[in-house]
């Protein structure tokens, strides 16, 4: 006997509610995993060298106060030899190249080095990088290599909290994102919780999970397993490059961890919202490769399964008390996971019962990007993204 179509209905709502929870559940999951920054050690600790890479590519507007946060670090501050600096000027058309420039001409551990894009086969970000660590000097200088985009702001103590957060834990790689600068868009509270809790879909913050996580903003990695992985050379063609390194780390016998160090880094990278949108499009188009239907279905799956829950509460409530429940307790999960991601973010929390409604808002990044493949207009500073 056929069921009524209403029967059917409410089942499959009722899956949908259900999905959402569980992402909710393995949301709130992921965020207990993420590791807290350890104090910075003392003075008689013997410090361990740092090679810190910054690739830049047409970033006038932002790298000065990148590259000052750097050099005021108090890590290294009393020995030259302890810290060194290498700016990447990626082909930039700005005054990105002057501005590093004049920077190390007021500071000798700042080495300058333009390349004009990246050959056959390389994506840019990932051979700037490359380029950076082989002209650090002298050759094979650090311990360990940071790495940081030109648009975060170091506070003084993150390396030696960031290296201490390592060695404590054995970790061969950590990263942290960025917080939000004052006066942020509303990407932090519309776009990042679903964001991030899209991208640990596949990637975990322990590095347990299918991939690694890991956030470009900041990353540190032990040279030693850098080049036990081959390098960048390695990822030469990856676009999602953190957690393509993060992975790679973990899969050669390497230990990675998330740590939350955004009260000691902030970054202008998602703002405006439009520039925000755009990054995660970005992250999402060369995540998937281009694949149209892998962009598309993620999209109206991501759509349907924030929205059921209020769908399932709007029908629910004409007679229908299970149903009615059953999209409450999801809509519940939701708004919690929600909470989680914002305050970790250092987002507002209170848009948190807007949940399914900022799911839905980021499933229409995905459907964006496949518009965009559709019409070739994947580019990202100039450069397509895959």
């Amino acid at each position: 006997m056929a069921l009524p179509r209403s029967a059917i209905g409410t089942a499959l709502l009722g899956a949908a509610v259900a999905g959402a929870c569980w992402r909710s559940i393995r949301t709130v999951r992921q965020a207990r995993s993420v590791v807290p920054l350890r104090e910075a050690p003392s003075s008689s600790v013997i410090p361990a060298t740092v090679t810190v890479v910054v690739p830049a590519r047409n970033e006038a507007a932002v790298l000065d106060d990148c590259l000052r946060g750097i050099r005021t670090q108090t890590y290294g501050a009393a020995d030259a030899n302890t810290l060194r600096i290498v700016v990447v000027d990626d082909g930039s058309t700005d005054g990105t190249g002057d501005i590093a420039r004049g920077h190390a001409e007021a500071d000798p551990r700042v080495r300058v080095v333009h390349v004009d894009g990246p050959p056959e086969g390389w994506s840019g970000k990932v051979h700037a990088m490359h380029v950076g660590v082989e002209s650090a000097e002298p050759p094979g200088a650090g311990e360990w290599l940071l790495f940081v985009d030109a648009d975060t702001v170091l506070g003084p103590e993150l390396l030696a909290r960031l290296l201490a957060t390592a060695e404590a834990g054995d970790s061969d790689l950590v990263s942290t994102p960025g917080g939000p600068p004052a006066g942020h868009s509303a990407t932090w509270p519309l776009l990042m919780p679903p964001g991030l809790q899209m991208i640990g879909e596949n990637a975990a913050p322990d590095g347990r999970g299918r991939k690694a996580f890991a956030i470009g903003h900041c990353i540190l990695l032990r040279r030693s397993h850098y080049e036990k992985i081959g390098g960048w050379a390695s990822l030469a063609s990856m676009r999602n490059e953190d957690v393509a390194i993060a992975t790679s780390v973990r899969d050669h016998g390497g230990s990675t961890a998330t740590v939350d160090g955004l009260d000691h880094l902030t970054t202008s990278g998602m703002d405006p919202f439009a520039q925000g949108w755009s990054s995660f499009r970005k992250s999402f188009v060369a995540g998937t490769k281009e694949s149209v239907p892998v962009l598309l279905g993620g999209g109206v799956g991501q759509i349907a399964l924030s929205l059921a829950a209020p769908a399932a509460v709007a029908w629910g409530s004409r007679g229908r008390p299970v149903l009615l429940a059953v999209g409450a307790a999801g809509w519940a999960a939701q708004s919690i996971a929600h909470a989680h991601t914002a305050r970790y973010m250092r987002a507002n929390p209170e848009l948190a019962p807007l949940a399914p409604f900022t799911g839905a808002l980021f499933g229409g990044v995905l459907i964006d990007g496949a518009v965009r493949v559709l019409r070739g207009t994947t580019a990202w500073k100039g450069r397509r993204t895959q």
